[in-house]
């Protein structure tokens, strides 16, 4: 018998192995079994809301995202004054890019709960999951400046329960869909950031001040603390090996994760000679931890990716804080001292992205390791995904966020182009899949073509799943204004040529940063033009793509063994102590 935690498609793979078919059976007969025990229990206590909220959990864990909702707004219905079925509804239909629903949801609920601070925070920053125009991109912005305003100057941190209810809204707001806008975000980060830093300040008076430096005798002690020291995230692909390769004699390496559960990567920390700790969601726990550990420096690798991390970062656990670029915007908070970048990444403006002080380090910034793509156990076909055997099949698999309007265009000229060329998309639920198919038909209609002659949209993949069609294609498209960086380098590995064309911020130059230091830049498109023509000459010149994925082989090497982020990582580490010890003491003989 499985008990809820079990049933993830993880767990069930460690079960199964990696034979997908019986794993994705075995996990829909578990979730039923688990929706049947809840219906018994609703059906002797109908007024519980907890059983809806998990009912309705059960429901969207098997995609049944209309009956989850079904679930939420019958458990309104009888339990009214339930905050957390208010939020869980509001999510819900936030996540389905229902996003005017959720709002006259939120109204709805602010009728029950008017003094609800998260409640108001949500519909004051509430974004789209995918925009249908650019306009109503800057419909969306304003109304995020126009909310965060309001918001900033209503919240009052005068009494326990004011301070209190303020942390709970922030604790509860995931400010991660900003960026995905593809505009400059250094003055509503900003924003957002001092409003973060003022609550958590107010209610943690302890740590809101900068700690002393520890002194300089024997090794720097560096904390990198993360949500997702996890197998297959892309904290552990991008940034492991900075942790792994610290030369141990100057170094002495914390790392804390904070919420889910530890897995084999904490194993992997631990024997590396670090120090590995995993704590709850508990803001009071971690800067307890890490204020005792003494840091000089603490690295914050993933801001943004889950409150409580800026939360955490909104607070000075160590004299030098840092920031990485899991989520690559700026964090827009006063406490953070610095942001590590990468200088292939950077346009030349890039300072003027940042409320950090930008460090740039050499080439794409970080040492990537090498991915293991298991050939032997991918065995699908194309058919399997209901692909076309003979087509030039084009996979652009980033998030759906990543795809703005104006850059829809791009698909339908190379279609016309290329009649025979299909485009592999994935999304995460059924009405994103139908927003985004709505927009992309637009395009393909201006030009006179079907979206459906042309398109196919996958719903997410597990991990093995996913490397299996990037084996089974022909050519990798890269988003505009938010690249693949994970997804560019894992890309590689399975042998596609990637066309890409640098944007204006650094999260729109990953791609480009990745090929230049491969050696590979024939395939960086100057201009939208020039990214079509090389996607059609990659499709119709099957000798200049082997030629394309052979000199990504002889770029391997170097690639993946170059250290000089590292190094200059370490000396910055160094130097920057030294600094701020020199600093102190200025200031303390004037």
């Amino acid at each position: 018998m499985f008990s809820e935690r079990d049933v993830s498609r993880p767990s069930l793979q460690k079960i199964y192995g990696k034979e997908s078919d019986e794993c994705d059976r075995c996990f829909r007969e578990v979730w039923t079994q688990l929706i049947e025990e809840r219906r018994r229990a609703l059906a002797r206590d109908e007024r519980n809301p907890e059983i809806y909220l998990h009912l309705a959990g059960h429901h969207a864990a098997l995609m049944e995202d209309e009956t989850a909702l079904s679930v939420l707004r019958e458990g309104l219905t009888r339990c009214r004054f339930s905050v957390k079925l208010h939020y869980a509804y509001i999510e819900k239909l936030r996540k389905l890019n229902r996003t005017q629903d959720a709002i006259d949801a939120i109204h709805q609920a602010l009728r029950v709960f008017p003094h609800d601070l998260a409640i108001r925070m949500k519909e004051s920053l509430i974004l789209p999951v995918i925009y249908q125009t650019v306009e109503e991109i800057g419909y969306y912005r304003r109304r995020f400046w126009d909310g965060l305003s309001a918001l900033a100057a209503r919240i009052s941190l005068e009494t326990p329960e004011s301070r209190r209810d303020a942390l709970n809204a922030v604790s509860a707001h995931r400010n991660v869909l900003l960026g995905y806008q593809g505009e400059n975000d250094l003055e509503l980060q900003q924003r957002y950031g001092n409003l973060v830093h003022r609550i958590v300040a107010a209610n943690f008076p302890e740590w809101a001040d900068t700690p002393p430096m520890p002194g300089l005798n024997g090794k720097l002690r560096i904390g990198y603390v993360s949500s997702y020291f996890l197998n297959h995230s892309s904290v552990v692909k991008t940034f492991l090996r900075w942790l792994l390769m610290h030369d141990r004699v100057r170094f002495d390496v914390h790392a804390y994760q904070v919420g889910q559960a530890p897995d084999c990567i904490a194993d992997e920390l631990r024997r590396s000679g670090m120090r590995f700790a995993h704590f709850s969601d508990s803001v009071h726990e971690v800067a307890r931890a890490v204020r005792a550990d003494r840091l000089h420096v603490l690295v914050f690798l993933d801001i943004g990716r889950s409150p409580v991390m800026t939360l955490l970062a909104a607070l000075r656990l160590a004299p030098i804080q840092c920031m990485a670029w899991d989520h690559p915007i700026t964090s827009g908070l006063p406490t953070m001292n610095y942001y590590l970048s990468s200088a292939l990444m950077e346009p030349p403006n890039g300072q003027d992205h940042y409320s950090e002080k930008l460090i740039c380090l050499p080439g794409v910034g970080v040492c990537y390791q090498k991915p293991v793509i298991p050939r032997a156990l991918l065995g699908k076909r194309r058919p399997d995904y209901g692909l076309r055997d003979n087509a030039i099949l084009y996979l652009s698999c980033q998030s759906t966020f990543k795809y703005l309007p104006q850059h829809d265009d791009l698909f339908p000229a190379i279609a016309l182009r290329l009649p025979s060329a299909q485009f592999v998309f994935l999304t995460p639920n059924h009405d994103i899949l139908k927003a985004f198919r709505t927009r992309l038909g637009r395009a393909f209609s201006v030009m006179g073509l079907s979206v459906d002659d042309f398109c196919v949209f996958l719903p997410q993949q597990d991990i093995f799943n996913y490397w299996n069609l990037n084996l089974l294609s022909d050519v990798f498209l890269d988003t505009i204004e938010w690249s693949g960086g994970v997804t560019t380098v894992e890309a590689i590995a399975c042998g596609l040529p990637i066309v890409t064309l640098p944007g204006r911020l650094m999260r729109g130059r990953h791609s480009y940063a990745i090929l230049t230091q491969f050696g590979v830049t024939d395939t960086i498109a100057r201009d939208k033009p020039d990214y079509v023509n090389i996607a059609v000459r990659l499709g119709l010149d099957h000798a200049w793509r082997q030629n394309v994925v052979e000199r990504f082989k002889q770029g391997s090497r170097v690639f993946y063994s170059d250290t000089c982020s590292l190094s200059t990582l370490e000396d910055f580490y160094q130097e920057a102590v030294k600094q701020h010890s020199s600093s102190l003491s200025n200031d303390h003989v004037y």
